[in-house]
């Protein structure tokens, strides 16, 4: 192991407060944290404490968590305390108006797919207008009406369903933002 990037670590951690030091300690975590780095851990916390204390069982991979329409990370308990509630809204109605955001953004492709149907017949008549005296002209306009719209279609699916989906995320990521602002009590 090199002696500098050992060096390195002990200079980042010997930086941080003991109680950051001990979480990282007891956390156990060497998905985040390196070998080196619990070993460099260990010699810090021994010159600032008389004892150690037990660490968890380390983790060694991260489990994925079904993530279900981007509000799991809310801490509901804490957003439902009358003591710790927010003033200018309603956590459950910022919640339950995301959840409907995504639901219309699904079913918005299904709308979007359903009103362009009809533009392939348009689409066809404009390009036969420019193909008329070609022989297979027909078949051109045709097949060149359905891959511009095909194309149009997805990209009003794209815009519609990303703008609808970043609203939702906004509302989290702003309810998250205010919910930390403030202090606890």
């Amino acid at each position: 192991m090199s002696s500098d990037l050992r060096g390195q670590i002990h200079d980042s951690l010997s930086l941080k407060e003991t109680d950051e030091l001990l979480e990282i300690w007891t956390t156990n975590d060497r998905v985040e944290w390196s070998e080196t780095a619990f070993e460099v851990l260990k010699e810090i916390l021994e010159q600032r404490l008389a004892e150690l204390p037990a660490q968890k069982e380390p983790v060694l991979e991260y489990v994925e968590r079904e993530i279900k329409d981007g509000y799991e990370n809310l801490p509901v308990d804490r957003l439902i305390d009358p003591d710790n509630a927010p003033v200018f809204y309603s956590p459950k109605e910022v919640v339950r108006t995301g959840l409907w955001i995504n639901r219309v953004a699904a079913a918005s492709v299904v709308i979007t797919i359903l009103t362009g149907l009809p533009e392939f017949g348009r689409i066809q008549r404009v390009i036969l207008t420019y193909f008329m005296e070609v022989s297979g002209g027909e078949s051109f306009s045709w097949l060149s009406a359905l891959l511009l719209g095909t194309l149009l279609i997805g990209l009003q699916c794209f815009i519609v369903y990303f703008s609808l989906k970043s609203l939702a995320s906004l509302l989290n990521i702003l309810m998250e933002m205010e919910f930390n602002s403030r202090p606890l009590k």
